[in-house]
């Protein structure tokens, strides 16, 4: 029984991150503008080092009877002319305001 509820949350968890993972490239080339209109503002915005900016998305995690308390980022790339090139997922313990922007480019 353990064995069977073990292979389903690795089956469960393997889809979820290909599943974000087509949906994130789908975004590749597309207008930030486009992103801003179906995802909304983002959290926190960062300068990319070259001439583009960072729109960071975070969504908290807090569930203290299981004692969890963190975010889970979405950081999507846009060039100077506005369209997105790159994405990155991170969990961090902290908040929008407190990531260390010098450590996403």
């Amino acid at each position: 029984m353990k064995k069977a509820l073990l292979i389903t949350i690795l089956v469960t968890t393997l889809f979820s991150c290909v599943s974000q993972r087509t949906k994130l490239n789908t975004w590749l080339g597309s207008s930030k503008h486009d992103l801003i209109m179906s995802w909304g503002p983002p959290d926190r915005t960062a300068d990319d080092g070259d001439g583009g900016q960072i729109l960071i998305y975070g969504h908290h995690v807090y569930a203290p009877n299981l004692n969890l308390n963190y975010w889970d980022y979405k950081m999507m790339y846009a060039d100077k002319d506005g369209k997105i090139y790159n994405w990155r997922t991170t969990r961090q313990p902290v908040a929008p305001t407190e990531i260390d922007v010098r450590f996403l480019n």
